[in-house]
């Protein structure tokens, strides 16, 4: 059970102030935490307000002081997840210098990010009852795809190739990477993760010789 009561005591009425606010971000923190604690054990569409109260031991209404809605919680663990997948994208683009091999790292880094937070991916991309609209993402996940253009970009560079269709050769990379995963997650694919990741570094390695030898 997750109980987010603050003892720490401070003096005046700045003290006070701090400490309220304090109290109300590890609130807030642990309401997220409770979430995605239900949504592993039992998934996604079991997740509701008042069992968030219940692990908080806290009432719905003070659930609510922090989220208007289920809804307006999701967004925010999405928002959450996002800019964890993409600082693990940007540390694998980092892990080389060599852009063809870090577009390996990065497809890498995708499987590792999923199978490590599967609950959050699953709000991310839809997966486990979650739908959200697209408009509300876009921005989020643009920014993955960004760096992997980029990367993709400097490898077709180097190798002499037009960056003409760079988005559409991302967006077969983006699929084939989200539709291991998914089959994994869903437990429609013998080997499971392990096997996903292999399939996954298989199926970019077979990408890249097309796209930069052909």
């Amino acid at each position: 059970m997750l109980v987010f009561r603050s003892t720490t005591e401070g003096g005046g009425a700045l003290g006070i102030e701090e400490r309220r606010r304090r109290q109300r971000r590890q609130l807030r923190d642990g309401i997220l935490a409770a979430a995605r604690e239900i949504a592993r054990a039992e998934g996604w569409p079991a997740v509701t307000i008042r069992k968030i109260a219940a692990l908080v031991e806290y009432s719905p209404p003070v659930v609510y002081e922090h989220f208007d809605s289920k809804e307006d919680l999701l967004l925010e663990l999405v928002r959450t997840g996002y800019a964890g997948q993409l600082g693990a994208i940007e540390k694998a683009r980092a892990s080389s210098d060599d852009p063809e091999q870090a577009l390996l790292e990065m497809s890498r880094a995708w499987c590792r990010f999923a199978f490590e937070a599967p609950d959050l991916y699953q709000a991310m991309y839809g997966l486990g009852g979650v739908s959200f609209p697209v408009a509300e993402l876009r921005k989020e996940g643009e920014k993955i795809a960004e760096a992997m253009a980029g990367t993709l970009a400097e490898a077709l560079a180097k190798y002499g190739k037009e960056e003409e269709g760079v988005w559409e050769k991302v967006t077969i990379a983006w699929g084939t990477l989200h539709g291991l995963v998914a089959l994994a997650m869903a437990g429609r694919l013998p080997g499971g993760e392990g096997e996903a990741e292999r399939l996954a570094e298989r199926a970019v390695r077979g990408h890249l010789r097309a796209w930069l030898d052909g």
